[in-house]
């Protein structure tokens, strides 16, 4: 009986102060991260520069997600297909097939929170971003209108039109996914790319693949009057622009490509340069690869000419 309560005395002077270490740091963890996310919502704890910085992160995290969806559900369409086709032929399909549909399946779901949970902190900034502007829109305004300094001076006012009148109380004066959408006609662009996203997070995407020789990142020729179109198209708007390369999985081990990665990374900075010789400002793109690792290709295809590609995507901020 006296070992009995010896052992009991133990384990609580052992686990118990275990526990609590645990506890404490559990709380102080939960406490750091509340506090994190309090300040990414606090907007005041940034500069109006630093909220338009965040909204363009956003606004391409946002993009990335919707390209990463759509990819998966097509990949979910073929695997249904082939489930179907299998079955059709009276035949059992694979169980790892089923369930590789759950998995991804389940991953849109998740993709999708994800997405509204940017949506939503995306439209906070914006409504503030939209406010701090009027706000400044507002002063500039007031200190160019002179002060009445008598009541026989005589002031004169310059009247304003309903259009002018509009981008000064809406400095941010949106832009409409209808008026790109004409533009992208106009400008001779409708077959390379297409227009996606709302008024609040616009962005077009080339649809037509921007392929490249296997081992090799050079720019074809056949591209070159496309990508002078689309610089001269892009030079008056506010964008941010994302371009993705790809290879194929055969892989490569060249002195200047060690690998895949090396290799689709140069050839979207090989499209940058094209761009930014048509004109467009160096500071306005972003590379991205994933080597051999995710294709931009969204149907399944055997021919490799197709992996070996390269995606642009324009994010318009303002």
């Amino acid at each position: 009986m006296g070992r009995l309560r010896f052992n009991i005395r133990s384990w609580v002077f052992v686990v118990f102060p275990a526990v609590s270490v645990f506890m404490i740091i559990f709380f102080s963890q939960s406490v750091a991260a509340g506090y994190y996310e309090e300040k990414l919502i606090h907007t005041d704890a940034y500069s109006t520069m630093e909220l338009k910085s965040i909204l363009e992160d956003y606004q391409i995290k946002a993009s990335v997600l919707d390209a990463q969806i759509a990819e998966i559900k097509k990949d979910i369409d073929w695997l249904i297909l082939k489930i179907n086709r299998i079955q059709d032929a009276g035949k059992k399909a694979p169980h790892g097939l089923k369930e590789s549909v759950s998995v991804k399946e389940q991953k849109v779901i998740t993709l999708l929170k994800e997405k509204s949970r940017l949506e939503k902190v995306l439209s906070h900034y914006k409504k503030e971003f939209d406010l701090r502007k009027k706000i400044e829109s507002d002063k500039i305004l007031a200190a160019k209108t002179p002060k009445q300094k008598g009541a026989s001076e005589t002031i004169t006012t310059k009247k304003i039109s309903p259009e002018a009148s509009k981008s000064i109380i809406d400095p941010s004066n949106t832009i409409k996914k209808s008026q790109i959408e004409a533009a992208v006609k106009k400008a001779g662009l409708g077959d390379w790319v297409e227009v996606n996203g709302d008024d609040t997070c616009l962005r077009i995407e080339t649809t037509l693949p921007i392929l490249f020789s296997s081992g090799s990142a050079k720019v074809s020729k056949e591209y070159q009057s496309f990508f002078k179109k689309l610089a001269s198209f892009l030079k008056p708007y506010d964008v941010k622009v994302l371009v993705n390369g790809y290879a194929d999985t055969l892989p490569i081990h060249t002195k200047q490509y060690p690998s895949n990665f090396e290799l689709g990374a140069t050839r979207a900075a090989n499209i940058i340069h094209t761009l930014v010789k048509h004109g467009l400002k160096p500071s306005i793109f972003k590379i991205e690869t994933t080597g051999e690792y995710r294709f931009a290709a969204k149907e399944p295809s055997k021919q490799k000419s197709f992996q070996r590609r390269a995606q642009v995507t324009v994010i318009f901020t303002g």
